[in-house]
C-alpha cells in the first residue's frame, strides 16, 4: 500500500507517518491542521538559516514531512512558501531547493506551485508590491536551478518584464523598478542561460543595455541624493552599479562566489525531475498616479580595502557578490529591526558564516548608509543606533573598533556631508556615545578648534557636544571634554530672570506676580494683577508674566507644564494676536538664552495647549533677530515639529486659519527664501557662505520630511522657483526637488 493510500484508509491515531524511503519521521504524529500546519511553518522559516550545512538537513526533513500530506494541506503550504519567500528573499535558493524535492516526488505539486507563484506575481505587479514581486522573481529564478522550470520559460519571462523598459510614455521610475527586476534575477541563473541559451541572453542583455546607457537619465536624483556633495567618495546609482556588476559577472562567465546555492547538494536527485512551462505573463499597463513606483537610491560606501583587516578581502564594488551580501544583511536588518537583539544575532551568524571576510566592515557600513540614505532613511535613525550598540556588545573585541573608525572616517568628510545626513550623523553619535559614558578620544578632533565657527567640522562638534549635554548634563560633559575645546562647550544652561533687577519696568508687577503664584493664588486674581497694570503696554506684561513662569517652573519640565495648565486662562487672555504670541516666545528666549533643549520643548508647548499659533512660530523663527540661530538644528527640529502637530492633530474646526500642514509649509518655503534671498544679497562676495548652505540644506531635509504635502503646493513651488532669478541656487535646488516627487 502506497504512503499516500494508506493516510487516507487509516485514521492519523492508529498510524505513526513514515518517510517516504521508508524511514520513521522524527516528527510527532499529526493530530489536526494547526498542529500539522504549525509544525510545517516553523520548518519552512528555519529554512532561512545562514548556515548551509543546516539548512540542507531541514530542507530534506521538510520535504518529507509534507510530501504525505500534500493533497490535504496543499495550499496552506503554498500559502506559508509565499509568506517565507517574501520575508527572505536572499533565502530563495532554500525555498527552491525544498520545492524541487517535492516536485521529484509529486509532479503535479510542482506545476500547481509555478501556476500560484505566476498568480502571487501578477497580483503583486497589479497592486504594487514591489518586494513580494522581487521576491517572487528571485525564487522563479532559482526554481530553475532546482530542475522545477525550463530555462526557456524563465527567459520567456524575463523578456516579457523587460518589454516594459521599451515601453513609450511610461515614467522611468516604472521602467527602473522592471529593469531592476529582471537585473537582480541574473545573477542567480546567468550560468544557466549561459550554457543552454548563450544566444538569447545576449539578445536580452543589449535590450537592458539600450535601456540603462542610452534611454534612462538618473540626473533627476544625482545632485539630491548625494550624502557627498564631492566626487572622491563613489556614490553609484543602484541601478546602473548592478548593471555594472552583470557586466563583470558576464566577463566572469557568470561564475560567484557569494550567493547561497543549497541545491547543489541535492543535484543527482532534482536531476531527475520532470520540467515545468510557466504560463505567459502579461505586466499591467501603466495607468497615470495610479501606483508609486520605489524611488531611485544612491548605494553608499565608506571603508576602502586599506581600511579592512589583514589577509581579509572583501569582494570589490563590481563584484556581485558584494551586492549579494549587502543584500543579505539588508533582509536581516529590515525583518528584525524591531527586535535589536534578536537582529544583532542574525547579523552576528551571517558573520560566521563568512569567516573570511570582513563582515563587521560590511554591516557598519551598510546600516550608516542605510541611516544617513537620503531624502529620508528607510528606519529612524534611532533604530541603527540601538542595533549597533547590541552588536558593540555582543562582540565587544571587534565592532566597537569599526564604529569609532567609521565615525572618524564621516568626521573627515563632514565638509562635503549633506545637511540631512549631517543631522542623522549628530543625533546617532551622540545617543551611540550615550551608552558608552561618553568616551571618545577628542584629541583626534582638535582641529575644529581654530576653524569658522559655521564650517561643518566645527558645527558637528558643537551640535553633538549639545546633543550629549540633553542626555546628560552640562557639568558632566564639560568634565569629560579636554579643557582644550572650551570654546566649543555652549554656555551653563542656566535662567536669565531679568525682572530680580529692581530698576526694569515691570519689576513691581513681576514681585506681585511672583508672591501671587507662589501663594497658590486663582488665575482669575492673577488675570486681575495683570489687568490693573494699567501703565504697562500689553507687550511688556507678557514678558513679565512669561518671565516670572518659566522663573519659578526653572527646575523641571513638569514644574513649567503645571503653571501653564494652571494659569492657561491668563495665557490665552494676553495671547490675542500674533504680535503678542511672539512676544510670549520672545520672553522664552530671553529667559532661557542658552538652553536650547528648553526653548524648543516649551514652544511646541504652547503650540500644543493652542496659545501660540503655528503660524506664530513661523514668523518667530524666521525673525531677523534670530538669524543666526536659523544655523542650529534646535530651530529646524522646532519647524519640523510644527509641521507634524499641523498635519496629524490639528484640524480645520479650530479657530487657526493655518490648521492645513500644506499652507503652513508653503508659508515656511516663503519665508526661509526671502531670509536667503536677503542674505545672499548682503553677503554675495563670499567665496564659501555656511550660513547659506546651512539654511538651504536644512530647508530642502524639511520638503523632504514631508513630501506628500510639497506635492500638493508643487504648482506654487515651481512659480517661487520662476521669481528667483537673483539666486539660481534656491531655484535650482527647487526644482531639483519638484522632479524628485513629481
Amino acid at each position: 500500500m502506497n504512503s499516500r493510500r494508506r493516510w487516507r484508509d487509516e485514521s492519523p491515531e492508529e498510524v505513526e507517518p513514515m518517510e517516504v524511503s521508508g524511514r520513521p519521521s522524527k516528527f510527532a504524529r499529526r493530530t489536526d491542521h494547526k498542529e500539522v500546519m504549525g509544525t510545517i511553518e516553523n520548518l519552512m522559516v528555519k529554512l532561512s538559516d545562514y548556515n548551509s550545512a543546516t539548512v540542507q538537513g531541514r530542507i530534506e526533513d521538510l520535504s518529507y514531512y509534507v510530501t504525505d500530506t500534500l493533497h490535504i494541506y496543499k495550499w496552506d503550504i503554498l500559502r506559508i512558501l509565499i509568506e517565507c519567500v517574501v520575508k527572505y528573499p536572499m533565502q530563495s535558493g532554500a525555498y527552491a531547493t525544498f520545492v524541487g524535492l517535492v516536485n521529484v516526488r509529486d509532479y503535479e505539486f510542482g506545476g500547481e506551485c509555478l501556476n500560484c507563484l505566476m498568480q502571487q506575481l501578477l497580483k503583486s505587479l497589479h497592486e504594487g508590491e514591489w518586494t513580494k514581486a522581487q521576491s517572487l522573481v528571485l525564487l522563479l529564478g532559482d526554481l530553475v536551478n532546482t530542475n522545477v522550470l525550463t530555462v526557456g520559460s524563465m527567459l520567456q519571462l524575463l523578456n516579457a518584464l523587460t518589454d516594459v523598459c521599451e515601453e513609450e510614455g511610461s515614467p522611468q521610475r516604472r521602467r527602473d523598478f522592471y529593469a531592476h527586476l529582471v537585473l537582480s534575477a541574473l545573477p542567480l541563473i546567468g550560468r544557466e542561460l549561459y550554457e543552454k541559451k548563450e544566444t538569447a541572453l545576449q539578445a536580452l542583455l543589449k535590450r537592458l543595455q539600450l535601456y540603462i546607457k542610452k534611454e534612462r537619465s538618473c540626473t533627476e536624483s544625482a545632485r539630491l541624493l548625494r550624502i557627498w556633495s564631492n566626487s572622491d567618495v563613489p556614490q553609484h546609482e543602484y541601478l546602473e552599479l548592478l548593471w555594472l556588476q552583470i557586466m563583470r559577472l558576464l566577463r566572469d562567465n557568470w561564475i560567484e562566489k557569494e550567493l547561497l546555492r543549497p541545491y547543489a547538494a541535492f543535484d543527482d536527485t532534482l536531476s531527475t525531475a520532470l520540467q515545468h512551462h510557466l504560463p505567459a505573463l502579461q505586466p499591467p499597463r501603466h495607468e497615470d498616479d495610479s501606483l508609486a513606483y520605489p524611488r531611485p537610491w544612491l548605494v553608499f560606501r565608506l571603508f576602502e580595502v586599506s581600511d579592512f583587516p589583514p589577509n581579509m578581502h572583501m569582494p570589490d564594488e563590481l563584484d556581485i557578490g558584494r551586492h549579494a551580501i549587502e543584500a543579505h544583511i539588508m533582509e536581516t536588518v529590515q525583518l528584525h529591526h524591531l527586535e535589536r537583539k534578536t537582529c544583532a544575532e542574525r547579523l552576528m551568524a551571517y558573520c560566521v558564516a563568512k569567516p573570511t571576510l570582513p563582515m563587521e566592515h560590511c554591516i557598519i557600513e551598510v546600516l550608516l548608509g542605510q541611516m544617513l540614505q537620503l531624502p529620508i532613511s528607510p528606519l529612524l535613525t534611532i533604530n541603527y543606533g540601538a542595533l549597533i550598540i547590541e552588536l558593540c556588545k555582543l562582540v565587544p573585541d571587534k565592532f566597537p573598533r569599526v564604529v569609532a573608525q567609521a565615525a572618524d572616517m564621516l568626521y573627515t568628510q563632514l565638509e562635503n556631508m549633506n545637511a540631512s545626513s549631517f543631522d542623522r550623523f549628530v543625533n546617532w553619535f551622540s545617543h551611540h556615545l550615550s551608552n558608552f559614558r561618553y568616551q571618545w578620544n577628542w584629541q583626534d578632533w582638535e582641529n575644529c578648534i581654530t576653524l569658522p565657527e559655521l564650517h561643518p567640522s566645527s558645527m558637528f562638534v558643537r551640535e553633538l557636544l549639545k546633543k550629549c549635554m540633553r542626555l546628560s548634563y552640562h557639568q558632566h560633559i564639560v568634565q569629560l571634554v579636554p579643557t582644550t575645546f572650551a570654546a566649543m562647550l555652549p554656555a551653563s544652561p542656566d535662567p536669565n530672570f531679568k525682572y530680580i533687577n529692581e530698576l526694569l519696568p515691570g519689576a513691581r508687577l513681576a514681585k506681585h506676580l511672583l508672591e501671587a503664584v507662589r501663594a497658590k493664588c486663582a488665575p482669575e486674581l492673577l488675570g486681575g494683577l495683570i489687568e490693573a497694570s494699567t501703565e504697562l503696554e500689553d507687550g511688556l506684561k507678557i514678558n513679565v508674566l512669561m518671565h516670572t513662569f518659566l522663573h519659578l517652573g526653572c527646575k523641571s519640565f513638569t514644574h513649567i507644564f503645571s503653571i501653564f495648565n494652571k494659569f492657561q486662562p491668563v495665557l490665552k487672555m494676553l495671547a490675542t494676536s500674533e504680535a503678542n504670541q511672539m512676544a510670549m516666545l520672545n520672553a522664552l528666549f530671553e529667559l532661557w538664552a542658552s538652553n536650547e533643549h528648553i526653548k524648543l520643548v516649551v514652544a511646541d508647548k504652547l503650540m500644543k495647549m493652542h496659545i501660540v499659533s503655528n503660524h506664530a512660530i513661523v514668523s518667530w523663527v524666521f525673525h531677523p533677530t534670530l538669524k543666526p540661530e536659523l544655523v542650529k538644528m534646535y530651530m529646524w527640529e522646532l519647524l519640523n515639529m510644527t509641521v507634524k502637530y499641523t498635519k496629524h492633530y490639528m484640524r480645520a474646526t479650530e479657530e487657526c486659519q493655518f490648521t492645513d500642514s500644506n499652507v503652513l509649509l508653503l508659508e515656511i518655503v516663503q519665508s526661509c527664501i526671502k531670509v536667503l534671498a536677503a542674505h545672499q544679497k548682503m553677503e554675495q562676495n563670499l567665496e564659501t557662505d555656511y550660513w547659506f548652505d546651512w539654511v538651504q540644506g536644512r530647508l530642502l531635509e524639511l520638503l523632504f520630511n514631508f513630501m506628500d504635502d510639497g506635492r500638493s503646493i508643487s504648482s506654487k513651488l515651481r512659480q517661487i522657483a520662476l521669481e528667483l532669478e537673483d539666486t539660481k541656487r534656491l531655484a535650482n535646488m527647487l526644482n531639483d526637488y519638484l522632479n524628485y516627487v513629481a
